[in-house]
């Protein structure tokens, strides 16, 4: 089941244009939740409380949640944390957000 999580991540990935210069990630769960962003050789932990916006890893990074999941970014995204999975947002919501 996880392997379907990672694909979820990594076809729009493939597909999507950039524009942005960050990952954009909302916290749509119910709870606040704790990340460790993974950029290079810097790791450091995150709490992102529930309806939070944040701007994350400039550049190639990896967001590790608690569970042990990990998700690699190589560039810009918008992404939803829900029920404890990070998510991509629609393509057509993430042109929409860079113009």
């Amino acid at each position: 089941m996880r392997l379907v999580y990672r694909f979820l991540i990594i076809l729009p990935l493939a597909m999507a244009p950039f524009a942005a210069s960050a990952i954009s990630l909302t916290n749509r769960d119910t709870a606040d939740r704790k990340l460790i962003v993974i950029e290079g050789d810097t790791q450091s932990e995150r709490v992102i409380k529930v309806g939070e916006k944040l701007s994350l890893c400039e550049k190639a990074c990896v967001i590790r949640l608690p569970e042990g999941e990990d998700y690699e970014f190589d560039g810009p995204e918008i992404v939803s944390l829900e029920e404890g999975l990070l998510f991509l947002d629609a393509p057509e919501e993430q042109g929409k957000a860079t113009r």
